[in-house]
């Protein structure tokens, strides 16, 4: 599983407890009555040509950066969201939306963050 954006990291002790944080998420999604598919998660860094590029999500797989999770839970809520409405319901970005922007300058809260989600997850995505 490879994506061009960013380069997987060889999984190892310190990348499992990264992309353990990333499937906190997914498992938290169930405590707001959210059913996803299993989604394919990998860590990694984004590459050169790519370097502000902070997650990747399609066809039921995300990509996270080392540096989207180091951010902090609310940076990296809102991107693994982002790319779940990616992978899982074949979003577009939607500048409208705080969650679907294509540039993430200030993460959604936290509240806000899931509600969104929640939303295009009742819909099935479009």
């Amino acid at each position: 599983m490879r994506t061009v954006q960013i380069t997987n990291h060889k999984m190892n002790g310190e990348v499992y407890k990264l992309r353990k944080q990333v499937i906190n998420i997914l498992y938290q999604a169930k405590d707001f009555e959210i059913k996803l598919p299993r989604i394919n998660v990998r860590i990694g860094t984004a590459t050169k040509k790519h370097k502000n590029v902070l997650g990747v999500g399609g066809n039921k797989s995300i990509w996270i950066t080392e540096k989207a999770i180091n951010k902090g839970y609310e940076y990296l809520l809102h991107v693994v969201l982002h790319e779940l409405c990616h992978a899982v319901y074949d979003l577009d970005h939607n500048e409208k939306c705080k969650l679907m922007r294509s540039v993430l300058d200030k993460p959604c809260g936290i509240t806000e963050a899931w509600k969104i989600f929640k939303k295009y997850s009742m819909k099935g995505g479009k």
